[in-house]
């Protein structure tokens, strides 16, 4: 069953870019949302797509330092779990509720759609992470992130989004905030009725 996967996925190459090409969007506190495969599951995810997001992911992520993956539960999880499998590193999770568990860090956040605390799981002083997300908009959720993992004592080796908004300058924003430069796979525009790829690394 794997070797079919990876054998699909293999063979076409653009699956990444065609889940996130002409999608619908719906609006959520003024900010438009990609309603596509991978991030929404409409429709439900495919091994294919998520196999080869975790591939493209790999491919331009700097793993070579590190000792372990972080990401966020509440969409990106997904990815980082598959990035987990091909890498061989572990991983930790923040999440958006508390479970008082020892060693626990909250940290502020607030992102386009909600705000509150994130609460990171998995991470220990001298860890070297790379932090692997689905979507990058505004920024908000990757800084709060990025500031959690700092007040764990672990060092940030690279962080990598599969996508990020063009027009919501979550990159920019990140990389004042935090002195980070984020790496994407692709790049989307959101200014029109449906979305559309700017460019994807293949």
């Amino acid at each position: 069953m794997l070797a079919s996967v990876t054998k699909a996925a293999t063979t076409n190459s653009q699956l990444l870019r065609k889940s996130f090409e002409s999608c619908d969007m719906v609006r959520i506190n003024e900010k438009k949302f990609v309603i596509n495969e991978l991030t929404e599951q409409v429709p439900a995810t495919s091994p294919e797509l998520l196999l080869q997001a975790a591939e493209r992911v790999a491919e331009i992520a700097d793993f070579k330092n590190a000792n372990k993956i972080v990401g966020e539960e509440e969409k990106g999880a997904i990815v980082v779990a598959a990035v987990s499998l091909l890498t061989g590193l572990p991983f930790g999770l923040a999440r958006w509720y508390p479970s008082g568990l020892p060693g626990q860090i909250a940290v502020d956040f607030s992102c386009e759609y909600t705000n509150g605390q994130i609460y990171l799981n998995g991470v220990e002083a001298g860890d070297r992470v790379v932090i692997v997300d689905d979507m990058v908009s505004t920024g908000g959720t990757m800084i709060a992130l990025i500031e959690a993992i700092r007040q764990a004592g672990a060092e940030i080796v690279d962080v990598v989004s599969v996508a990020a908004k063009e027009e919501y300058d979550g990159i920019e924003r990140i990389k004042d905030a935090t002195g980070i430069h984020v790496k994407t796979v692709l790049m989307l525009s959101v200014s029109g009725d449906k979305s559309s790829v700017k460019w994807c690394h293949e």
